[in-house]
């Protein structure tokens, strides 16, 4: 993603907004798995308004939910890795120096 060439104020700001893009990411899975188990009963019956059994929706759900669950893992995993570098470019000293430079 960075090269080497870039310079440190660009590295920092690429780094933050990556930063806020995955943690935009990360809140919208926390709502879309909150709002998938508020409608749990209201997903497994219009499941079953297409011909399941309720024990067959409710492993549909299941399922669903468990891709859901692993795809917001994925995205914490990112959400920290993304904190890491963030805080690496905070912490890297070519970058104070830059800051510095521009708040002359």
């Amino acid at each position: 993603m960075n090269t080497p060439s870039l310079p440190p104020a660009e590295t920092l700001r690429q780094a933050a907004d990556r930063l806020a893009r995955v943690r935009r990411t990360h809140e919208q899975g926390e709502r879309g798995l909150a709002l998938l188990m508020q409608s749990r009963e209201a997903f497994i019956n219009s499941l079953r308004n297409t011909g399941l059994d309720y024990a067959q929706a409710r492993i549909k759900f299941d399922i669903c939910l468990e891709q859901q669950r692993d795809l917001h893992s994925r995205v914490t995993r990112e959400l920290e890795y993304a904190q890491r570098v963030y805080a690496t470019c905070i912490a890297s000293p070519q970058t104070t120096d830059a800051d510095a430079g521009l708040s002359e």
